[in-house]
């Protein structure tokens, strides 16, 4: 993620909870996908206008990576934040962060595909998705 970056599209609170911890009091690795996945929901649905189910075209993760940058603990106060970073014909990039006081304890990257829920097959960004993708600030191509 860089400097160049288009602002947070979504910024939320978040008070780390017992259940994402591990046992020594440390979220819990695959707890910041879940956490990751809630805004990815939510974005969608902000983005589309529809929800997610599956009589409509939605986001599929084609890939993921994460980086693991500090320790976050139980009833620490964060925020949760994602954006599009850029997209193309069928798919787009979704940045994520865990923000511990302004400082990313953990950034995530995922190419998200668009598919037809009933055949997988791929479907193409549709006009006003790009267009409020672009408002957003995100990057085509």
């Amino acid at each position: 993620m860089s400097d160049a970056s288009p602002p947070w599209a979504i910024q939320r609170p978040h008070r780390i909870r017992w259940a994402e911890c591990d046992m020594y009091g440390h979220v819990n690795h695959a707890a910041y996908l879940t956490l990751f996945e809630d805004l990815r929901v939510d974005h969608w649905q902000a983005l589309s206008g529809r929800p997610v189910s599956p009589e409509f075209a939605g986001p599929v993760v084609g890939q993921i990576e994460v980086r693991y940058l500090r320790a976050v603990g139980f009833n620490d106060e964060v925020t949760l934040a994602c954006r599009v970073a850029s997209f193309r014909r069928t798919s787009f990039v979704h940045e994520y962060a865990l923000l511990k006081d302004g400082e990313a304890c953990c950034t995530a990257r995922a190419v998200i595909v668009i598919t037809r829920q009933d055949t997988g097959e791929k479907v193409p960004l549709w006009a006003e998705l790009r267009e409020t993708l672009l408002g957003e600030g995100a990057a085509e191509g």
